[in-house]
């Protein structure tokens, strides 16, 4: 019997290559362009966490129901995300959420910050506020202690004049898809 076989690690290495490649595209726009920066969002989104149907350049809304993220498009339709299991917490309301947070199959998570509506009184797409990226930075373990880390979250929309993205270390709190509590501390061990 002759099997296809391929190295694991290659893949892993460059599907890695993939999301780098697609974080840097989003880092790149300049701040005052804000459009294609919304645009190079979205398409990030896409990219780690896509729809099962449709793209996230084409929301006009999300929502929580039950334990799922549904996006909503002009025409009234719906969908969910196309690994369900990559939604594990929201902020603010269940029908209007503040943001929504999503980890990867690597146990990376992502925060979506959604934009205030202009309130125009017609269907407007979503505006990404901010995308954070948690990034960490571990510290190896002795015979007397666990390993411990520090969590960064490095901004991919919002940045500094230059347009450079900005990171921030703080303890986060969100609510989990189940209801209850989700925090991501400064600092964590494991």
């Amino acid at each position: 019997m002759n099997m296809l076989t391929f190295d694991k690690t290659e893949l892993h290495k460059n599907h890695s290559t993939f999301i780098a490649e697609a974080v840097f595209a989003v880092e790149m726009v300049k701040a005052d362009e804000q459009m294609e920066k919304q645009k190079m969002a979205k398409q990030l989104l896409d990219t780690l966490f896509p729809l099962e149907k449709g793209s996230h350049e084409d929301v006009v809304s999300y929502e929580i129901d039950y334990r799922h993220v549904q996006a909503y498009f002009k025409n009234g339709e719906h969908t969910g995300l196309k690994r369900a299991k990559h939604f594990v917490a929201y902020l603010g309301d269940k029908c209007a959420p503040e943001g929504i947070l999503l980890r990867d199959e690597s146990g990376t998570h992502l925060e979506v910050t959604i934009g205030r509506r202009k309130g125009t009184g017609n269907l407007e797409l979503v505006e990404i506020e901010d995308i954070q990226l948690e990034t960490c930075t571990t510290f190896g373990q002795s015979e007397n202690c666990h390993a411990s880390g520090i969590r960064h979250w490095v901004s991919l929309v919002k940045g500094d004049e230059q347009g450079r993205p900005s990171a921030c270390s703080e303890d986060k709190e969100y609510t989990a898809k189940n209801g209850d509590d989700y925090t991501l501390g400064f600092s964590f061990a494991f």
